[in-house]
């Protein structure tokens, strides 16, 4: 018999449609399997953190309104899969750098349930971001139908410390957009503040 005060050992089992291509997985997109393996090692990190407060302190962070708009708008044009993209800045948001503009990128995982930024697409919006003396702000992607919080999945994934990871939520008839710090499996909100 299970004990009911003790924790689950790994993360809920991850979704899938049978036409995404993580269904069976191909050269770019990981199979099911792989993204459940991510969800585990992002759950365990994250029950392993007792309390993360903040990074950086005041734990928020200012937004362009015209970059927030185009982030929930690229998010709405991505239904019924999810959206994801980038925020460039001069610098990151713990040294108080203001987003400059908004990169929407394609979603190869082709889900509802998950994302995977285009890796060509990627290293060629990583080369330009450079190229302009420029950081990666944030991380963004959409949730169809849950909260704007990262998943077992997003903390798993998690491989851009310094960024903010941005999630835009559908699940209700008015979008809402909340960011996050990830870093070693602690996850800490920062109040994201459009301006």
């Amino acid at each position: 018999m299970t004990d009911p005060t003790t924790p689950p050992a790994k993360a809920p089992t991850v979704r899938s449609i049978v036409d995404e291509p993580a269904s069976i997985g191909d050269a770019i997109v990981p199979s099911v399997g792989d993204w459940q393996h991510a969800a585990d090692q992002g759950f365990q990190r994250r029950s392993a953190v007792r309390f993360a407060p903040p990074p950086f302190l005041p734990a928020s962070a200012r937004v362009p309104r015209d970059i927030h708009d185009a982030f929930i708008a690229w998010a709405r044009a991505g239904l019924p899969d999810e959206a994801c993209g980038l925020i460039a800045a001069p610098t990151t948001a713990e040294d108080g750098g203001m987003p400059t503009r908004f990169l929407p990128m394609r979603n190869a995982a082709a889900s509802p349930y998950r994302y995977l930024i285009d890796p060509e697409e990627q290293l060629r919006v990583m080369l330009d971001i450079d190229d302009a003396d420029e950081v990666v702000w944030g991380i963004c992607h959409s949730h169809v139908a849950s909260a704007p919080e990262p998943s077992s999945t997003d903390v798993g994934l998690a491989a851009y410390p310094d960024a903010l990871y941005l999630i835009c939520s559908l699940a209700t008839p008015e979008p809402v957009v909340r960011a996050w710090s990830i870093r070693d499996g602690a996850v800490s909100e920062i109040v994201l503040e459009p301006m």
